[in-house]
This record gives C-alpha cells, structure tokens and sequence, in this order.
C-alpha cells in the first residue's frame, strides 16, 4: 500500500536522508554495498540525475534548489516567529522541502522475497513502485496562488530508497520490503517556471495509486508462479501462509495496534501517531545475524516461505510450457472491468475523477491485466463519447 507523510521541512528530508533512508540499518538483503536508490520522474530525466541518489543532489532540492546549478527553483520560506497585531504569538509555516510516499509489500510477499530468498520478486516490487510512481506523477499539480486553481503539469522529481526491515520490536527487525519514495516541492508548468506542489493531488491520487500498485504486483507475482489471494484489505497476498506466521512476523503491527487500543483512538493519522511513539532505538546486527533470527522464527512454522518458493518455481516452469489462456487473452477482462466500473462508479454520481473510474478497473481486473490496459480501453471508450469530460474547478476533467 501506499502511505504519504505530512510535508518534511528541508533539516527533516536532509536528516532522513543520512538516518533513515540511506542508513545500514535498514537493510540487509541488498545485493549492493549500499542501500538501493534511484532518481524517478520527469524533472529527473531533464535535469539528467541517474543511478543512485546522492546526499549534495538531495540536500540542494530539499531546499528547493537546481541540483546541478544550486539556482533557487522555488521560494524558500524559512520559519520565523513574531507578534500578530493582537499580541499573540506566531510561527510561520517552513519551507516544505517534500513528501514521503512509502510503498509497502504486503507481509506474505516480503517473507517471499527476503525469508524465502526470491531475488524475483523483490524485482517484482521495485517494477510495480516505478509503475506506481509513473500514474502519480501522471496528476501532479503546482500550486498558482491566490484565487488561481491550481495546473496540472504531470511533472515532479523523486528520490526512492528501498528498504527491507521493519523498525526493531525488542531488538527483533521483522522482514519488511517497502520502498520510501521523497517527491521534492518542485514542479515545472508548461511554460518553463518552476513552481511549488500542490500537495492536494498527492493525497488525491492516493488509493488509486495503491491500486495501480497492488495490481502490478499481483501480475507480476500471478507471473512467477504464485497463487495469489485478495487479503482484508483488498492487497495481494501469496498463498501457502499460515495466519500465525504472518503475525508473528509483523510484530510492528502488532505494537502499533496495541497502543491504539489503549488509547481508544483509530484512522490513519491516530496510526501514525501511534507508530512514532511506539519507536524502539535501530539496534544494528550483522545480515549473518538477523537473517538467523528470521530463520529461526521460519522453522518454528515449518518453513513455509522455502516452500512457498520451490512451488512457484515449479509452477513457472509449467506455465512457460503450457501458458494459461487468461494471460495470452485479457481483452475480455479488461473490457468486462471497465463495464463493471462504469455501473458501479456512476451509481453514486453523475460526474467522477477518472481516478475512481480507472481504480475500479484496475481493481476489479487484479491480477488478469495490466493498469495499462485498463487505461487504454478508459481512453477508447472515452474518444467513442461513452465518457464525456467536464470541466473543474480544481484544474482537471472530470469524466461523466
């Protein structure tokens, strides 16, 4: 799934960036020396930032400047406190250096990939995040000002950091595949200027987002040979785990639910609260030894990731032999999602963004086709007239 943090000032992304996002602590499975990282997007590909992402290049876009030629890009605003006209006493708002936008595997497919060694399907994750990405980026936004709505540029600039432990609960860091993802405060409109994000349209393409990402990965994984299952909340899962494993590899979860329940609070944000306050101190072991106390954890439940693994690798060679007609032949699928789509969506209202058209497509197709093709026969059906766009106040069409 997809989570987006509230915006980072340029000290938090900077400090992030050498604790958090780049720190040895967080992995252990890379094949690399150092944590896997790569420049995504758009302004990415102009400014011509490849390969890993360095600690000057990020620093200087957390505050808003050029990576290359340090020029301020966008206004940096730094926080002052002062007097109102009544007395009270005011801090202004810091320069927002960006977002975090964090992509996590479901737990089944990280113990596949980290427990059960399936160097494909942590690849398998990292394409389905790039996908993912790609559609945000898709409805990214910069904020005019004033009364102006805002225009939609479908350009920003990302720095991704994948990561294979969850936070340590008791000294023991679960294995947990996700991707952290800083999207800078920089967008480029059409006309060459470079603006702020309006961050509105992050958190607006959110759960489609998520879907464009948990269906990828279901394909990908459907793919490799893996019998995947929809879990409770909709994400895809592999199968052949028991319900007890899986918890006792997500003690995270666990503690987080935990403090919930006594604080008598729950939503996203009373979970967010809830994780930094339930923060244990980042112990750092060798890979020998936390991959040792995966193991033993593994053979408690009988090793069910290896064979999880053996069997998918049979099935793939079975399937290259005998491929299944749904993969060759997804038309059909496609063509059914969107007719589901449509009925369902428009049930609530006359006009939609074509995200929750799109969302419920993808969704009801998961697994069977590609968010691609689900976007081709939207846009089919759209040039045919079964779609017609309105316009909105908020810069973009909506389909009706």
């Amino acid at each position: 799934m997809l989570t987006i943090s509230k915006s980072l000032s340029a000290g938090q992304a900077q400090t992030y960036h050498s604790r958090e996002f780049t720190s040895e602590k967080q992995n252990y499975w890379s094949r690399d020396p150092q944590v896997h990282s790569e420049w995504r997007g758009s302004l990415a590909r102009e400014w011509d930032l490849k390969g890993a992402v360095g600690a000057e290049h990020f620093a200087r876009l957390s505050e808003g400047q050029h990576p290359e030629s340090c020029a301020q890009l966008v206004k940096h605003q730094p926080a002052r406190t002062y007097e109102n006209e009544r007395g009270k006493e005011i801090t202004s708002v810091e320069h927002r250096a960006g977002w975090d936008a964090t992509f996590s595997a479901p737990k089944s497919v990280s113990l596949t990939a980290l427990v059960g060694g399936d160097d494909r399907v942590r690849d398998a994750h990292r394409e389905s995040v790039r996908v993912a990405l790609g559609e945000l980026e898709r409805y990214t936004q910069a904020r005019i000002g004033n009364v102006h709505a805002p225009e939609t540029t479908g350009k920003f600039i990302v720095a991704t950091f994948e990561h294979d432990t969850a936070r340590p609960v008791d000294g023991y860091a679960a294995p947990q595949l996700h991707t952290h993802a800083v999207i800078f405060n920089m967008t480029e409109r059409d006309n060459g200027q470079t603006r702020a994000l309006q961050e509105r349209s992050l958190f607006q393409s959110q759960q489609y987002v998520t879907t464009v990402y948990r269906s990828e990965l279901a394909l990908r994984l459907h793919g490799l040979g893996y019998e995947i299952e929809r879990g409770k909340h909709g994400q895809p899962e592999i199968k052949g785990y028991s319900q007890e494993y899986l918890d006792a590899s997500s003690p995270r979860r666990e503690q987080i639910l935990g403090h919930l329940q006594e604080s008598g609070r729950d939503g996203a944000g009373a979970a967010q609260v809830a994780a930094h306050r339930t923060r244990d101190s980042k112990e750092l072991h060798s890979p020998e030894e936390v991959l040792k106390r995966h193991r033993e954890l593994a053979a408690q439940f009988g090793h069910q990731a290896d064979r999880v693994v053996a069997e998918a690798r049979l099935n793939s060679r079975h399937h290259a032999q005998q491929p299944d007609r749904q993969t060759q032949q997804p038309e059909k699928t496609v063509q059914q999602s969107v007719t589901y789509s449509r009925n369902h969506v428009f049930e609530r209202s006359a006009v939609q963004d074509e995200r929750a058209i799109l969302q419920a497509a993808i969704d009801r197709s998961m697994g069977q086709a590609t968010y691609g093709q689900v976007r081709q026969e939207f846009e089919q059906r759209l040039r045919r007239g079964e779609f017609r766009e309105v316009a909105r106040t908020d810069g973009r069409a909506a389909p009706q």
